[in-house]
């Protein structure tokens, strides 16, 4: 179970929602130690592209991160990103992730940020040991503190 803090969840919402303008879709990423796999502390705004339907986060900036959380003894614990209306795992998420290990989280929120800032309408899909997503319910995985 991943622990996050309310603020890492404001943090989060409030990036989505200034980079999206409410128009496109947005990244975070919540980071940790290393040495405490369940605990997210850090929401990572990544450098990418974006269209109402998608984004692409810049390669270059990729591998500046992993150096960066390497140095740092700190790792990726899951991708949190938007869509324009329902919140589900599409197709393009399912190939697209920063990460493809087994455990890996990918939360959705739906109409790019727009609504409360909670977990109480989010998809959450976890990445399983055939590469598969598989739909979670947050509340299993996610406990905000």
């Amino acid at each position: 179970m991943l622990k996050i803090t309310q603020e890492v969840l404001e943090k989060s919402f409030a990036a989505l929602r200034t980079c999206g303008l409410g128009r496109s879709e947005c990244v975070v990423f919540w980071i940790g130690p290393l040495e405490r796999p369940e605990h997210v502390d850090q929401v990572v705004h990544p450098r990418h592209t974006a269209t109402s339907v998608g984004y692409d986060v810049d390669p270059m900036w990729s591998g500046e991160l992993w150096l960066d959380l390497a140095e740092r003894a700190r790792t990726v614990r899951a991708q949190v990103h938007t869509h324009p209306g329902a919140a589900f795992h599409s197709a393009r998420d399912d190939s697209l992730p920063l990460i493809h290990t087994e455990g890996y989280l990918s939360l959705v929120i739906p109409r790019f940020a727009s609504g409360p800032v909670s977990l109480g309408d989010v998809h959450l899909a976890e990445r399983n040991s055939e590469g598969k997503w598989v739909a979670r319910d947050p509340r299993e995985l996610i406990e905000v503190t």
